[in-house]
């Protein structure tokens, strides 16, 4: 990995390629993750709408996705911010 690191930092076109490649999948990939994210809100906004015509109990299964959601979001918080502590953290080695 190292070698591979120091190949790319050595030729500045190859690694400028390679940025825009990995710029290019990371947002294709974030616009798939948000076009589910609007599926995932369209059904549950057509499930409250079944629950209340139908009379059904809406809070306790809202409760529930709520309590889903915030644990997914602090799960990515976390995540993000231990990302952002590893970028931050010193280099050793002097690639």
């Amino acid at each position: 990995m190292e070698k591979s690191v120091a190949y790319l930092v050595a030729h500045p076109v190859l690694f400028v390629i390679a940025v825009i490649l990995a710029l290019i999948i990371l947002f294709s990939f974030l616009k798939r993750v948000m076009r589910l994210f609007l599926v995932v809100a369209a059904i549950l906004v057509l499930y409250a709408a079944w629950l209340h015509f139908t009379g059904g109990n809406m809070h306790e299964p809202f409760q529930h996705i709520e309590q889903w959601f915030q644990g997914a979001i602090h799960f990515c918080g976390e995540l993000f911010k231990q990302l952002m502590d590893f970028l931050k953290s010193p280099k050793k080695g002097g690639v």
